[in-house]
């Protein structure tokens, strides 16, 4: 068999494909998964900044000296607003991906990428010598816009759940019991149920590692939650980006790679035609 047939064969099984509805529920239903936690993450990020706000405009008097604990905790506010931005453009960036799944899911879209496809079979069965290779290249940029957002999400999903999902889970787990503790404090602070000294022994207990000097206890204990918001924006960067683009372009390359093979394959077989008489 020809390198003709087969083509042809690939192109019939892609105009086929391209009605198929599994694949395009299966992407659909990863890119819900990753919004729900990249929403359940941004819940987490905006409730740790709205705590930390309320803490920052309180001071500690103890005994012997005061402090503010606004200075203190200035840095890990800053680092969760930035944590909250990063978790909206990831927010947006899959919800893109989902408009585009839409799109590549049209009935318009799909009638393209079959009707471009049997026109490559007819002109590459007709072994015409002219149009064979803009006909295959319609066809491959048509499948390539029907099917590279459903294979981006699928293959982003199943790396995300081989590499990110229990660091991710982990993550978040420790941020939201974190959140859920200081959130505790600050409403005892508003509603001043409690004297600051009482409010200082619950934040060091909160945060484990608060001992010694105050102001550098405050300090080291936030900077452990600093760490795992850094860690957190690495896990969904390389989720709903890094990975995306990544095979996105491996596709692109592949799609171009595919395509030389069937020009070469297409002069290949003109070349053993016989000549006319």
């Amino acid at each position: 068999m020809t390198r003709s047939f087969w083509l042809a064969a690939s192109l019939l099984a892609l105009a086929a494909l391209a009605w198929l509805e599994a694949p395009q529920h299966w992407a659909q239903a990863t890119l819900d998964d990753a919004l729900g936690d990249a929403f359940a993450a941004f819940a987490i990020a905006k409730g740790l900044n709205a705590t930390i706000s309320v803490l920052q405009s309180s001071t500690i008097d103890l005994q012997v000296f005061q402090i503010s604990v606004g200075e203190a905790l200035d840095p890990a506010n800053d680092m969760i607003e930035r944590f909250s931005w990063v978790m909206f453009a990831a927010t947006g960036s899959l919800a893109l991906q989902k408009l585009l799944l839409g799109i590549s899911a049209n009935v318009v879209i799909k009638a393209l990428v079959s009707g471009a496809c049997v026109l490559a079979v007819v002109l590459v069965a007709l072994r015409a010598r002219v149009g064979q290779v803009a006909a295959l290249k319609l066809a491959l940029a048509c499948v390539f816009l029907r099917f590279a957002v459903v294979l981006v999400a699928l293959a982003s999903g199943l790396a995300s759940e081989a590499f990110l999902d229990e660091p991710r889970q982990a993550t978040m787990s420790q941020l939201e019991t974190t959140e859920e503790r200081l959130a505790e404090i600050a409403d005892d602070r508003i509603s001043g149920q409690e004297d600051a000294r009482n409010w200082w022994q619950q934040l060091k207990g909160s945060l484990d590692n608060l001992v010694g000097d105050p102001v550098e206890s405050v300090v080291d204990g936030f900077d452990a939650i600093t760490d795992k918001v850094v860690d957190l924006t690495m896990i969904f960067i390389t989720q709903t980006m890094l990975f995306p683009l990544g095979f996105l372009y491996l596709l692109y390359r592949l799609g171009g790679r595919l395509f030389g093979q069937a020009r070469l394959g297409g002069r290949f077989e003109r070349r053993r035609l016989p000549p006319r008489e």
